[in-house]
């Protein structure tokens, strides 16, 4: 990735070491860096449509079966929690409210979505083709230096995932945007 071509908002801290995820967790876009099977281990069942994003994750006690997220290939109710780390940045607009009502389908009743990722601003009059972040990533004494970059074809803040969540049916149990940092727990209600 040519750095002419990136605009780059500054670094995201995330820190996991604290964070709750309970249950049987689908993670949706589980590839790349594997962070949350690298946290949670055999709780997690890591999803990619992408092989090779499989391949690449790291090694872990964790499933990873490839699958797409708009045609999620569980039971309804199977799972506690979902997660989505800087997924819907790389998830085509037309295809968001698909993958999250196929989410919201597999998620138990009072099960959560727990989102993390970033905001992208209006492109504007830039001539940069690609928007992204470099991310470390905190997990106790574990820190993992990564980074996020997608095409600046598309915007997305808090307010967005919010609206998408609620128009399929999630409560919202928690929000935050901090820094172009996007974090949010859906809750599927009981």
């Amino acid at each position: 990735m040519a750095e002419e071509k990136m605009f780059f908002i500054d670094p995201h801290l995330i820190d996991l070491t604290n964070v709750e995820l309970n249950g049987r967790i689908l993670d949706v876009g589980g590839g790349g860096e594997g962070i949350i099977g690298l946290y949670k281990g055999t709780q997690v069942i890591a999803i990619d449509r992408r092989k090779n994003e499989l391949e690449e994750a790291a090694d872990g006690d964790y499933l990873k079966i490839i699958m797409d997220a708009k045609d999620l290939q569980f039971l309804d109710e199977t799972f506690e929690t979902a997660t989505a780390f800087y997924l819907f940045m790389y998830v085509p607009m037309e295809n968001r409210r698909e993958i999250f009502e196929e989410i919201y389908r597999v998620l138990k009743k009072g099960g959560e979505l727990v989102l993390w990722d970033m905001v992208i601003l209006k492109k504007g009059e830039s001539n940069k083709e690609l928007y992204g972040a470099e991310v470390k990533v905190k997990i106790g004494d574990k820190e993992i230096d990564t980074g996020y970059g997608t095409h600046w074809n598309k915007e997305q803040d808090l307010k967005y995932f919010i609206d998408l969540g609620k128009a399929v049916g999630f409560n919202i149990s928690s929000k935050q945007e901090i820094d172009k940092k996007i974090y949010i727990r859906f809750q599927k209600p009981n």
